[in-house]
Protein backbone atom coordinates (compact mmCIF):
# COMPACT_ATOMS: atom_id res chain seq x y z
CA UNK A 1 0.00 0.00 0.00
CA UNK A 2 1.23 3.51 -0.77
CA UNK A 3 1.49 5.96 2.12
CA UNK A 4 2.43 9.61 2.41
CA UNK A 5 4.48 9.24 5.62
CA UNK A 6 8.27 9.32 5.61
CA UNK A 7 9.47 5.86 4.55
CA UNK A 8 11.24 3.65 7.08
CA UNK A 9 13.41 2.74 8.65
CA UNK A 10 12.81 5.22 11.45
CA UNK A 11 15.60 5.28 13.98
CA UNK A 12 16.01 6.86 17.36
CA UNK A 13 19.08 8.76 18.42
CA UNK A 14 20.13 9.83 21.91
CA UNK A 15 21.00 13.54 22.02
CA UNK A 16 21.75 16.35 24.48
CA UNK A 17 20.22 19.81 24.70
CA UNK A 18 22.43 22.86 25.15
CA UNK A 19 21.63 22.73 28.86
CA UNK A 20 23.02 19.18 29.02
CA UNK A 21 19.70 17.39 29.46
CA UNK A 22 19.17 14.27 27.39
CA UNK A 23 16.45 13.80 24.78
CA UNK A 24 15.62 11.37 22.01
CA UNK A 25 15.13 12.33 18.39
CA UNK A 26 13.46 10.11 15.80
CA UNK A 27 14.68 10.29 12.23
CA UNK A 28 13.22 8.71 9.11
CA UNK A 29 15.25 7.03 6.40
CA UNK A 30 18.11 6.10 8.72
CA UNK A 31 20.39 7.93 11.15
CA UNK A 32 20.66 11.67 10.55
CA UNK A 33 17.81 11.33 8.06
CA UNK A 34 14.60 13.35 7.92
CA UNK A 35 13.72 14.64 11.40
CA UNK A 36 10.37 13.31 12.61
CA UNK A 37 10.04 13.95 16.34
CA UNK A 38 11.82 14.76 19.58
CA UNK A 39 10.93 13.23 22.91
CA UNK A 40 11.96 15.29 25.92
CA UNK A 41 11.21 15.06 29.61
CA UNK A 42 10.68 18.79 30.09
CA UNK A 43 11.40 20.56 33.34
CA UNK A 44 11.19 19.15 36.85
CA UNK A 45 11.22 21.72 39.64
CA UNK A 46 12.40 24.33 37.15
CA UNK A 47 15.38 22.26 35.99
CA UNK A 48 15.72 20.32 32.72
CA UNK A 49 15.11 16.60 33.18
CA UNK A 50 16.56 13.65 31.32
CA UNK A 51 14.38 11.17 29.47
CA UNK A 52 13.27 8.10 31.42
CA UNK A 53 12.71 4.46 30.48
CA UNK A 54 9.08 5.36 29.69
CA UNK A 55 10.25 8.03 27.21
CA UNK A 56 12.60 5.49 25.64
CA UNK A 57 9.79 2.91 25.37
CA UNK A 58 7.58 5.51 23.64
CA UNK A 59 10.42 6.37 21.25
CA UNK A 60 10.92 2.70 20.38
CA UNK A 61 7.20 2.31 19.65
CA UNK A 62 7.13 5.42 17.46
CA UNK A 63 10.29 4.47 15.58
CA UNK A 64 8.87 1.01 14.77
CA UNK A 65 5.69 2.49 13.23
CA UNK A 66 6.49 1.86 9.54
CA UNK A 67 7.24 -1.82 10.20
CA UNK A 68 4.19 -2.22 12.45
CA UNK A 69 1.91 -0.66 9.84
CA UNK A 70 3.24 -2.94 7.08
CA UNK A 71 2.84 -6.04 9.27
CA UNK A 72 -0.69 -5.01 10.27
CA UNK A 73 -1.69 -4.49 6.64
CA UNK A 74 -0.46 -8.01 5.81
CA UNK A 75 -2.28 -9.46 8.83
CA UNK A 76 -5.52 -7.64 7.92
CA UNK A 77 -5.40 -9.12 4.42
CA UNK A 78 -4.93 -12.64 5.77
CA UNK A 79 -7.61 -12.21 8.45
CA UNK A 80 -10.06 -10.87 5.86
CA UNK A 81 -9.42 -13.88 3.60
CA UNK A 82 -9.73 -16.30 6.54
CA UNK A 83 -13.03 -14.63 7.47
CA UNK A 84 -14.48 -15.69 4.12
CA UNK A 85 -14.16 -19.37 5.06
CA UNK A 86 -16.86 -21.16 6.96
CA UNK A 87 -15.98 -22.48 10.37
CA UNK A 88 -16.01 -21.76 14.08
CA UNK A 89 -13.29 -19.06 13.83
CA UNK A 90 -15.02 -17.04 11.10
CA UNK A 91 -16.48 -14.41 13.47
CA UNK A 92 -13.16 -14.03 15.29
CA UNK A 93 -11.27 -13.56 12.02
CA UNK A 94 -13.78 -10.95 10.84
CA UNK A 95 -13.68 -9.10 14.17
CA UNK A 96 -9.87 -9.06 14.17
CA UNK A 97 -9.79 -7.92 10.53
CA UNK A 98 -12.14 -5.06 11.45
CA UNK A 99 -9.94 -4.08 14.40
CA UNK A 100 -6.92 -4.12 12.11
CA UNK A 101 -8.70 -1.93 9.53
CA UNK A 102 -9.62 0.57 12.25
CA UNK A 103 -6.02 0.78 13.47
CA UNK A 104 -4.74 1.17 9.90
CA UNK A 105 -7.28 3.95 9.28
CA UNK A 106 -6.14 5.73 12.46
CA UNK A 107 -2.48 5.44 11.41
CA UNK A 108 -3.04 6.58 7.83
CA UNK A 109 -5.85 9.09 8.32
CA UNK A 110 -7.97 7.18 5.81
CA UNK A 111 -11.42 5.75 6.50
CA UNK A 112 -11.71 2.04 7.27
CA UNK A 113 -12.56 -0.04 4.21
Amino acid sequence: MTHTHTPGPWELEHCRNEDGSKFITINGQGPRGAWLADIQAGDVNGKPADVTEKHLANARLISSSPELLAALEDAEFLLRKAGLMAGPMRDSFNRSAGDARAAIAKATGKGAA
